[in-house]
């Protein structure tokens, strides 16, 4: 008998692998757009209704609030009905939350639609990244969510510039409508082409799960599975009620709310406020709104360099280097912020860090945690996490309102990320040494789970 997972491990990546891959950053791509389109707006919004820096704040913050709080609340679903069934949910209240915003009368009801389109984007959260390292062989797994983690970047990019360019035209209602079709596109894409993972279904225990899960292996054609029915006799699932058990170590639970609180703060605040702030700072509406799209830009590169280095070196590692030097780089942008050049640069680079220190983030779960147990374990920390995320959009309107200096405000951030680089380097030696000494459920000698 062999399971599922040390067959996908032992395999090359099979076409139904790749496509399920490709597919979920599609989706990331909606998302990524999602996140930014509020921070695009919120410029065209403020001349139109003449809303205060604290009003930018609960704008920022509205789907913040839903994603911590949807992130809580549907993490278990994903690991007791399923990642598939979740993903497409999650992604039917994007579309509606984001289609309602672009008829929205006032900041309230904008703010409301905005925490309804944050309770779908808080069951991707955890859903999404979860299915890539589910169907990514472990010596892999890293690299392929990092380049599937590219999707969030490259969305804000792509549909940054393209709600840039309806908004110019129609208005900052257009920006909505685009995400509310695109994200409306993805659920099909999700819903025809998205399998449920071979982990969530090995993990079931079920006559049912046996079934589904040896017609997904016959459908990868991985090498040495046997055709027809047979596969189903060498496929070996977790018996009925085993699940659940101690598959969350409380201390790894603990760094990884820390660490995604600590890195929420920082990456929202640079996602969200570098176009308002580099308006503050004396730059045009057009060249603050560059500099958003330029820390989108930054942060697919990010991507992109994450996922080759932790081909080399151990991923937990990288992710506390990266958010090392975003806390340099929050010095530096204080420095220059009043200077096109220089501060075009920066917010790029920064963009590079601090978006590969967030799909850092989502590597650490899979080592982390069992199969049974991931879903949960990143919604809660995704949705503990957005405390970081909702607090700074709200902080920063009310100093922005308080008259502080832009510098001022960007130095504060180092805070954050010096002790975020902390917390996950300190999990990381924890974890290799724990594996080394005596492996335990949900450590890196748990089924599936990776050092890299």
């Amino acid at each position: 008998m062999i399971s599922a997972r040390e067959l996908i491990d032992s395999s090359p990546i099979s076409r139904l692998q790749v496509r399920v891959i490709v597919l979920c950053a599609l989706v990331s791509m909606a998302e990524g757009y999602d996140i930014i389109s509020i921070s695009l707006a919120v410029l065209p919004i403020t001349d139109d209704w003449g809303i205060s820096g604290g009003e930018s704040g609960l704008l920022f913050s509205g789907g913040l609030i839903g994603m911590a709080v949807g992130s809580i609340t549907l993490g278990p679903v994903g690991d007791r009905y399923g990642r598939r069934p979740l993903l497409i949910g999650s992604l039917v209240v994007i579309t509606v939350g984001v289609a309602l915003s672009a008829v929205a009368g006032d900041v309230t009801q904008l703010v409301l639609l905005r925490i309804l389109t944050g309770l779908g984007m808080g069951g991707i959260i955890p859903s999404l990244p979860i299915i890539v390292s589910e169907y990514s062989p472990a010596r892999k797994r890293s690299t392929l969510i990092a380049l599937f983690a590219i999707g969030i970047p490259a969305g804000g990019v792509l549909g940054g510039a393209v709600g840039t360019l309806l908004m110019s035209s129609f208005g900052w209602r257009a920006a909505f409508v685009f995400g509310a079709v695109i994200t409306a596109v993805t659920v099909g894409v999700a819903y025809l082409g998205i399998p449920e993972s071979p982990d969530y279904l090995e993990a079931r225990g079920t006559e049912a799960a046996r079934k589904e899960l040896a017609a997904l292996i016959e459908a990868m054609n991985l090498p040495g599975t046997p055709g027809g029915a047979g596969t189903r006799d060498v496929i070996e699932v977790a018996p009925p009620g085993t699940a659940g058990s101690a598959a969350l170590r409380s201390w790894a639970l603990a760094a990884t709310c820390v660490a995604f609180c600590l890195v929420n703060s920082a990456y929202f605040f640079g996602n969200t406020w570098t176009p308002k702030l580099l308006k503050l700072a004396g730059l045009s509406n057009n060249e603050g709104i560059g500099g958003g799209l330029l820390f989108s830009l930054g942060g697919a590169f990010g991507m992109l360099l994450l996922a080759v280095l932790t081909l080399r070196f151990a991923s937990m590692r990288v992710t506390a280097a990266f958010v090392l030097a975003g806390a340099l780089l929050f010095a530096v942008m204080a420095s220059v912020s009043s200077r096109l050049g220089p501060t075009l640069v920066g917010a790029a680079l920064l963009g590079l860090c601090l978006s590969a220190a967030y799909a850092g983030l989502y590597v650490m779960v899979p080592i982390l945690f069992r199969p049974d147990a991931r879903v949960s374990a990143l919604g809660i920390a995704a949705g503990l996490g957005r405390i970081g995320s909702i607090a700074t959009p709200l902080g920063v309107g009310v100093l922005v309102d308080r008259s502080w200096a832009v510098d001022s405000i960007f130095l504060v951030f180092v805070v954050p990320t010096l002790a975020a680089a902390v917390v996950i380097t300190c999990a990381s030696v924890r974890n290799a040494r724990e594996s080394t000494a005596a492996p335990e459920p949900g450590g890196v000698a748990a089924r599936g789970a990776s050092v890299r």
